[in-house]
């Protein structure tokens, strides 16, 4: 898996030397994140997910696997907070953000590489199944703790106008209701979907911060500990005990031991959460995931890892 996750990490050290040597204009890295953000992401999530079979056991299998463990982690997540309690609110839904979403450009960048076509598939069917799960539970967590109620009304628009969401659930509507649709517009898309890994990537790489101001040490270290270590172990003992198939196994363990999410940076500096401890966590996991992403592998005896 390394051979595979080292182009990642390079392409993501080339947007840091970008930012730090400034060989692109400053509105770089603002211009193609909202370019893969608002097009390009959506475009690869609505053709991978339009392709997809939502038929059959493994799909009950792999939404068990994924979410279980995501629920759980939010669980634990509230617990330890118990024990941070200086904690400021904004920073608790940066914690709560960390410990919980996945690194989407990563995520299929590496599947996509290592991979066969059937499991890096199944990576893609878990971030459609937990990508508006997540969401919707990030945007609960920065109402709460930016001291007002959350809204549900509010919460249900922002999801909507989400255009990850809103790609994820135009994939799955055309899959489930075997709508055809014209090769020219799929072969498009593909495209576009390729231009998203590389964009998001160097988004990853130019949002990287290197220094321990205001990083909140004991959060970062709790936060990473649930996301990379905590959560795919959950989602190899759900597998354990669901008796799935090696490749539902996979995926699922894979998806649970990706890196916090870069959007969760955006999500936080516009919806009050702490927005400097984001960047760190998205930084750190960033880093450990060279390491914790391959062990992913060894939670799954039954592999034979």
């Amino acid at each position: 898996m390394l051979a595979s996750i080292i182009p990642v990490f390079l392409i993501i050290l080339l947007g840091v030397a970008i930012r730090r040597y400034g060989w692109m204009p400053a509105d770089f890295f603002p211009s193609i994140e909202k370019f893969a953000y608002n097009i390009a992401f959506p475009a690869m999530l609505f053709a991978g997910t339009a392709r997809l079979s939502f038929h059959g056991s493994q799909v009950g299998e792999l939404a068990l696997a994924t979410l279980v463990p995501t629920f759980v982690v939010v669980v634990l997540t509230l617990g330890s907070l118990l024990l941070l309690p200086t904690l400021p609110g904004a920073s608790r839904s940066s914690v709560m953000q960390g410990a919980m979403r996945p690194n989407t450009y990563f995520g299929l960048a590496v599947a996509a590489l290592f991979f066969e076509a059937k499991t890096a598939s199944l990576v893609m069917l878990a971030l459609a199944l937990c990508l508006p799960v997540v969401n919707a539970l990030s945007v609960v967590a920065l109402a709460w703790w930016s001291g007002s109620k959350p809204n549900f009304v509010t919460v249900a628009r922002t999801l909507a106008k989400n255009p990850i969401i809103q790609s994820t659930l135009a994939g799955v509507v055309v899959s489930l209701a075997g709508i055809p649709l014209p090769k020219e517009l799929m072969n498009t898309l593909d495209i576009l979907g390729k231009a998203a890994t590389a964009l998001g990537l160097l988004c990853v790489g130019g949002g990287l911060v290197f220094t321990m101001e205001g990083a909140r040490p004991a959060a970062l270290t709790v936060t990473s500990v649930l996301k990379l270590l905590v959560m795919p172990l959950l989602a190899a003992q759900v597998c354990l005990l669901l008796h799935v198939s090696p490749q539902v196994a996979l995926a699922a363990c894979f998806y649970c031991a990706l890196p916090t999410a870069p959007n969760a940076y955006i999500m936080a500096k516009q919806l009050g959460g702490d927005a400097r401890l984001m960047a760190s966590l998205i930084t750190l996991q960033t880093l450990l995931a060279v390491v914790t992403v391959p062990l992913s592998r060894q939670f799954m005896p039954w592999l034979g890892a």
